[in-house]
C-alpha cells in the first residue's frame, strides 16, 4: 500500500484517537468536578416522590412511607416525608381519635410547600403554632399534591378525605387552575394524567439512551443540559406556552366558571360531611408593583399570560373566592391581601422562599384566623 493510500487511514486513526482523548478528558473532568454527574434518570426516579394514577385526580402519592431528599437544584438539601396513607407529614389514624380537632389542607404545590423540609411546611407549622397557643388537640393533615387544581382538591375530599372525619377543610388553589384557562376545551378534555407523558428527567428515550446514561457521566450531564434547554424544563415540568396572551378576555370564560363551581362544591361537600369549610385566596409574588427583577422569578410560560394579564387573572380568582365565601357563609382567609407581592415571602410566582420565612408568615396568617374559631380547651364557644 502506497503512502498516499495510507494517509486516509492515518487521518481516521488520528481523528479517533483525538476524539477518544477529548472524550476521556471530558469524562474524567465531569467525574471529578461536576456534582451529581452520576445521577441518572433511574437514580433520580428512585429518589423522587412515587405517584399512583387515580380516577378522580390525575395522580396521588403512593400509600407507602417515603423519604425524598433533593440532592441538587434550587431545593438541594430539602427533605420531604410522605406517610403510609399518602399524605405529607407524620402519620395519622384513619379513625379520628376522640377529642382531636382534625384540619385537612387541600391544594397544589403551594399547599404541599415544596421549598422547605419536613416540619417546616406551613400546614405543619399551623399545627405546631396552634398547639403552642393552647390548642393541643389540633391535628393538621397536609393534603397538598404538586400540580393539583381546585377540581382535584374537591375530588380527593369527595373520594377519600371524608373518611378521615375532618372538622375543618381548607382549600388553597389558584396557580394550577390558571394553567388551563388558555384551553377552550372543558376540564374533562384538558386535564391529562402526567404519568403518561415522557419526562426525560426520570425516563430514558430508548435502550441506547439508557446504556449511555449508565456508562458515561459526561453524556448524562450533557443530556440533562440539552433537555432542560430544549423542553424549557423547570421545577414544574415542561413549560407549556411559547406565546403570551395579554388579554384576559381571550381566556376561556368557562374556566373561571369552573373555578367558582369548584369552590362552591367544596363548601357544600364540607357541610355535607359535617366539616367547616375554609377558603383561602392564593398568596403570590405576582403583583401589579413587581419590579423587573421580581418578574424574572415568575414562570409566565407555564400559564401563557403576560404579567398584566396574570395579575388580572389572579385578581379575578381572588374575587371568586371572596364572593363564594360571602354567599355561602364559609370562613375566608385572605392570604393574598396580606402576603401577595412581598419579595421576601416567595422564591417564585407562588412558592414560598427556601429560608422558610414565607412558610412561617403563611402559617401565622392561618393561625391568627383559626384561633378565633377553634373550640377552646376551656369550653368557651368559638366565634365562627
Amino acid at each position: 500500500m502506497t503512502l498516499l493510500h495510507k494517509r486516509p487511514v492515518f487521518v481516521v486513526m488520528v481523528t479517533v484517537v483525538c476524539f477518544a482523548m477529548v472524550f476521556g478528558i471530558g469524562e474524567l473532568g465531569v467525574r471529578l468536578f461536576v456534582e451529581n454527574s452520576d445521577v441518572t434518570p433511574a437514580v433520580l426516579r428512585s429518589r423522587s416522590v412515587q405517584f399512583d394514577p387515580a380516577i378522580f385526580a390525575r395522580h396521588v402519592f403512593k400509600q407507602e412511607a417515603q423519604t425524598v431528599e433533593h440532592f441538587f437544584g434550587k431545593r438541594k438539601g430539602v427533605v420531604w416525608e410522605i406517610n403510609e396513607k399518602g399524605y405529607r407529614g407524620h402519620n395519622f389514624e384513619t379513625k379520628k381519635p376522640d377529642g382531636v380537632i382534625r384540619i385537612m389542607v387541600y391544594g397544589g404545590s403551594a399547599a404541599f410547600d415544596t421549598m422547605v423540609s419536613e416540619g417546616k411546611d406551613w400546614p405543619s407549622q399551623v399545627e405546631a403554632k396552634l398547639r403552642e397557643s393552647g390548642f393541643p388537640q389540633v391535628e393538621v393533615v397536609n393534603a397538598g399534591i404538586m400540580g393539583h387544581t381546585s377540581l382535584e382538591s374537591v375530588a380527593r375530599l369527595f373520594t377519600e378525605g371524608f373518611v378521615f372525619q375532618p372538622d375543618y377543610v381548607v382549600i388553597y388553589n389558584g396557580w394550577n387552575d390558571i394553567k388551563y384557562l388558555n384551553s377552550h376545551q372543558t376540564a374533562l378534555r384538558t386535564l391529562q394524567p402526567p404519568l403518561q407523558k415522557f419526562d426525560p428527567r426520570i425516563q430514558y428515550r430508548n435502550s441506547l439512551d439508557e446504556w449511555l446514561c449508565e456508562t458515561s457521566q459526561l453524556y448524562n450531564v450533557l443530556r440533562r443540559i440539552v433537555y432542560k434547554k430544549k423542553l424549557k424544563l423547570s421545577m414544574e415540568g415542561i413549560q407549556k406556552f411559547e406565546e403570551m396572551q395579554d388579554q384576559v378576555s381571550a381566556l376561556n370564560p368557562d374556566g373561571f366558571r369552573q373555578y367558582r363551581l369548584a369552590m362552591e362544591i367544596f363548601v357544600d361537600l364540607a357541610v355535607n360531611i359535617r366539616a367547616k369549610p375554609i377558603l383561602v385566596t392564593q398568596a403570590r409574588l405576582v403583583h401589579s408593583t413587581n419590579t423587573p427583577v421580581q418578574r424574572e422569578r415568575i414562570e409566565y410560560h407555564h400559564v401563557g399570560l403576560t404579567h398584566e394579564a396574570l395579575v388580572e387573572t389572579f385578581d379575578r380568582l381572588d374575587a371568586i373566592v371572596r364572593n363564594v365565601a360571602a354567599e355561602k357563609g364559609a370562613m375566608l382567609i385572605d392570604a393574598s391581601a396580606k402576603l401577595s407581592g412581598k419579595d421576601w415571602v416567595f422564591s417564585d410566582h407562588v412558592h414560598f422562599d427556601l429560608e422558610g420565612r414565607g412558610s412561617e408568615a403563611m402559617a401565622q396568617v392561618i393561625v391568627d384566623h383559626l384561633k378565633e374559631v377553634l373550640p377552646s380547651p376551656t369550653g368557651m364557644p368559638p366565634s365562627f
